[in-house]
């Protein structure tokens, strides 16, 4: 089941899905990445990096946390190993653990934003941010068990920064994909979900 969360900025997206999952679940894998990287800033920096390391390893370095009434957290980075530790976690679940857990990416916009930067400078800009993208959405619509996306709307109007253009671009495409894939779409507004399509669980 795919549940998609938008909405602006600071409208409790973050919180509402992971209410949702521990209301839904009785454990969660969620991937985290810092909402807007800025060129030179160490935390886009290390998430660069990281996109190098294997799956199996962000699996093994996973941080665990108990959430409310002991429900289990398993934390990693939205990084470039997303996809592939996405993949790797359905290959080794059996089909009980799948039905009981949920997993959130938080966020889809955040995560793009860091491909985009990492992407060469030029016209193999979009190509390889594209890439990236289609391996990520591929993971997540095959993922087993409650899938959480929490994303923002692409911005009305256009932007001269070819970069930005490229991240707008793929951001819309994206939401567009998993939204015609979604049981529920609920979008926030200063904290308070409206189900805009399907029904509200």
């Amino acid at each position: 089941m795919l549940l998609l969360v938008t909405g602006g900025t600071g409208s409790g997206k973050s919180a509402y899905a992971r209410r949702l999952a521990e209301s839904l679940g009785r454990e969660a894998i969620g991937f985290t990445c810092p909402a807007w990287p800025l060129p030179g800033d160490r935390r886009t920096d290390d998430a660069i990096a990281a996109s190098d390391a294997p799956a199996a390893s962000a699996l093994a370095d996973a941080k665990h946390a108990p959430g409310r009434r002991g429900f289990a957290w398993t934390q990693l980075p939205a990084d470039g190993a997303c996809a592939q530790a996405l993949m790797r976690v359905n290959l080794d679940s059996n089909p009980y653990r799948a039905e009981r857990r949920a997993l959130v990416l938080d966020s889809l916009s955040g995560w793009l934003r860091h491909r985009v930067l990492a992407a060469l400078p030029g016209e193999r800009d979009e190509g390889q941010a594209a890439a990236a993208t289609n391996e990520l959405l591929g993971a997540l619509l095959e993922f087993e068990g409650i899938v959480i996306v929490v994303t923002e709307e692409a911005a009305a109007g256009l932007v001269p920064d070819p970069r930005e253009r490229t991240y707008m671009k793929l951001l819309a495409e994206s939401n567009r994909r998993l939204a015609a894939a979604s049981h529920t779409i609920y979008r926030l507004s200063f904290g308070f979900a409206e189900a805009i399509r399907g029904e509200r669980i």
